[in-house]
């Protein structure tokens, strides 16, 4: 049987939790860095209201069976109740019947008494005469004898009637006074049988409390997780927003680019015509000039070359794309993209799935760690997270397999792996669309 304990007060854990994690409602946030920090961010609420909760739920579980072996308890203990009244019932029943007897017996003695109160007043009132005349009114002397034995059989019968009805008075006496004690002692036990119900009903009351508030604890965390869902869809929303505005930043600086770059070769063609067009005049030959153009800024889109696996040497997915379950953390997330990795693979470079305009690299204390984003054009995006060390920075252009980091678990992690994931106008979607882990 578990021991009784006492009435608990619940932790202000909750509360703490809830002040902590708050976002406020619509969420802003001006920068790639502050959308993953407040993603880190929730899924650390997230993890502490998921952990508190299902410590609530075994708690309340706990309480739950608790309650149910003392609502046994009690059971059994109204039971013993019921007997013990049943049995005080039974004992003012025979007391009652008793007490009736008694009543008849007492009257039968009162009349006894009576009777023979009357024959004394009668032999009082008579005198000696009454004697002589006994012995008068005989008609011979065994006759005399015979009415002498019956006057003596009268008045012993008178006291042996008295005798007896005193002894069943007094032994009825007696058993009442002992039926008196038993039902002291009935009551007495029926005092102390529902004085422990009331400890036990107080205990099971105090169960019940605790009980109650554990499971307004968990209504308030599944409330606080579903805010928090409600906040992670708006960060990934605003994520997505600021992922295609970063977009649409490198597709106007390519555009500029390319602009600037038909400039160039527009000025240098007409220069070298006017070059030609001067030496046809001059009556000299025309040698054309090589033109030498800059395609360091040249941007090959993703539609054309196709994406390859972003760790070569690592051919190994843990974690795919959807519903996942978390071990460490006993619970399902959606995970966003893939898991890359393999034993000792901490410190493999990691390469561009294709060429692009990195748009982010760093870690700004988010989930992802240090991470690179690469736009690759028409609303595509790549996403590399966890690096222990990167090799690119923000605005540089890359070719498809250049080296981008190396693998580490930074951010939110669990061991040294690669976190892919492929961006379509900032709305993640599964990366093995687009990488085939045998190319």
């Amino acid at each position: 049987m578990k021991k009784i304990f006492r009435r608990r007060i619940l932790p202000f854990a909750f509360a703490m939790i809830i002040s902590a994690g708050c976002l406020a409602s619509g969420v802003t946030a001006d920068t790639m860095s502050d959308l993953e920090a407040k993603q880190a961010q929730l899924e650390k609420d997230r993890k502490n209201v998921e952990a508190a909760l299902e410590d609530y739920k075994g708690k309340a579980e706990e309480e739950a069976e608790y309650l149910k072996e003392y609502d046994k308890k009690m059971e059994l203990q109204e039971e013993q109740v019921a007997i013990v009244e049943e049995q005080i019932k039974l004992l003012n029943e025979e007391i009652e019947g008793l007490e009736a007897d008694i009543a008849v017996k007492e009257e039968e003695l009162d009349v006894g008494i009576e009777q023979f109160r009357q024959r004394l007043r009668a032999l009082y009132m008579a005198g000696n005469d009454s004697l002589a005349s006994v012995i008068a009114g005989s008609s011979d002397f065994y006759d005399m004898l015979a009415r002498m034995e019956f006057v003596e059989r009268v008045s012993k019968h008178d006291n042996d009637l008295i005798d007896s009805l005193n002894g069943q008075v007094a032994a009825l006496e007696a058993d009442k006074a002992a039926l008196g004690e038993k039902l002291e002692a009935q009551e007495e036990k029926k005092v102390q049988e529902e004085k422990y119900y009331d400890e036990l009903r107080e205990t099971w009351n105090n169960h019940a409390e605790t009980k109650k508030m554990q499971e307004d604890m968990i209504s308030d965390y599944r409330k606080r997780a579903d805010e928090i869902d409600e906040e992670q869809q708006q960060v990934e929303e605003e994520l997505q927003a600021e992922i295609r505005r970063l977009q649409e930043e490198a597709e106007r600086k390519r555009q500029e680019e390319e602009r600037k770059r038909k400039e160039e070769e527009e000025r240098l063609r007409k220069e070298e015509e006017e070059r030609r067009l001067a030496a046809e005049a001059s009556g000299q030959e025309y040698v054309p000039q090589e033109v030498q153009t800059d395609t360091s800024g040249t941007f090959t889109s993703y539609s054309e070359t196709g994406f390859i696996w972003p760790v070569p040497t690592v051919r190994n997915m843990t974690d795919g794309y959807g519903n996942r379950w978390i071990v460490e953390e006993q619970k399902n997330n959606f995970h966003k993209g893939i898991d890359i990795t393999k034993p000792g693979c901490g410190g493999t470079p990691t390469v561009a799935s294709a060429g692009g305009t990195v748009i982010q690299a760093g870690n700004n204390g988010n989930g992802y760690g240090n991470c690179v984003i690469i736009d690759h054009g028409n609303g595509v995006a790549t996403l590399y997270a966890h690096h222990q060390s990167l090799a690119v920075s923000v605005g540089q252009t890359v070719k498809q397999g250049d080296t981008l980091g190396y693998i580490g678990h930074t951010g939110y992690a669990y061991g040294d792996h690669l976190h892919f994931e492929v961006r379509v106008d900032g709305q993640h979607t599964n990366p093995l669309n687009y990488v085939n882990i045998n190319n």
